[in-house]
């Protein structure tokens, strides 16, 4: 039996506005007319993966890709996965089921018609998967998807779906087989944190980070990092939003960079969708 690999990085391909609407993301009918740094924060990110020979699996919201084709053209050509992370950033949970499908569908088409090739890995915008919504996982399913990343295992501002598990697991849907990609937690004081994506790889030290992701690599389970491209723009827009909203969202973003590549080169890195395939060879 072949030992998995321990980390998997990921980045979700959305502009800095796309930040839930509690927290100031504007109506989708002005996206089209502000200000984006999409294209030059991915392109650091791709580059900066090159350096350090990693693939990533890249969540890339419908909207995005129909505007820029060319960054889901040129992350593939890099051999990066190009998966869905749905088509306008709605959160999961305020969607009816009918509604969400035809949202999967709409970027799943996307994707596929631009790489000419089946699109089968999801994320969740916000993480917004929670017990309120027991048809979220057949209905992936159900529009052709076979893995997902959208069960963050503890409670958050838009989402919190609660398990025990800490690696890839399957989950038996009517419709079929599903392997979700929890996002990684780590014990720290008695509660599980997140240490590894967004604001809380910006907030916590690296010495922390990688402590913790040594940590999980110990006990046998993989860490799953995840980034924006706006993470790699920190001087980026601002939007309009309440302290503490504005603190989660624009903390320490000078120091993005230096973790990633304390990250990057830290250990061996899968996509998504090679590791789906080891577990299924296991």
């Amino acid at each position: 039996m072949r030992e998995n690999p321990k980390s998997i990085f990921t980045i979700d391909v959305e502009d800095y506005y796309n930040v839930t609407e509690e927290r100031g993301e504007p109506p989708i009918s002005e996206w089209d007319f502000l200000p984006s740094i999409v294209e030059s924060g991915f392109m650091k990110l791709l580059n900066l993966l090159d350096l350090y020979q990693v693939k990533a699996t890249c969540f890339f919201l419908g909207y995005v890709a129909q505007k820029y084709p060319h960054l889901v053209i040129e992350a593939k050509k890099r051999g990066h996965e190009i998966a869905s992370h749905g088509m306008f950033h709605r959160l999961v949970y305020k969607l009816s089921r009918e509604e969400f499908i035809a949202d999967l569908l709409s970027s799943k088409k996307i994707l596929e018609d631009i790489i000419s090739e089946e699109v089968i890995s999801f994320r969740s915008p916000s993480f917004s998967v929670t017990e309120s919504i027991p048809w979220f996982f057949d209905a992936l399913v159900e529009a052709g998807f076979k893995i997902d990343s959208s069960v963050f295992p503890v409670k958050r501002d838009y989402g919190g779906y609660q398990t025990t598990q800490k690696k890839p697991y399957w989950i038996k849907t009517d419709k079929g087989m599903l392997c979700e990609f929890p996002i990684s937690v780590a014990p720290f004081c008695g509660k599980d944190f997140c240490f590894f994506g967004g604001g809380y790889l910006r907030l916590f030290p690296k010495r922390i980070i990688l402590s913790m992701h040594s940590k999980l690599a110990r006990e046998g389970n993989p860490t799953l990092f995840y980034i924006h491209p706006r993470e790699m723009e920190p001087q980026h827009p601002r939007l309009k939003m309440n302290k503490l909203a504005y603190f989660k969202s624009y903390v320490n973003m000078n120091t993005v960079k230096p973790k990633l590549e304390a990250i990057l080169s830290s250990s061996k890195f899968i996509t998504c969708k090679e590791y789906m395939a080891i577990i299924k060879d296991n």
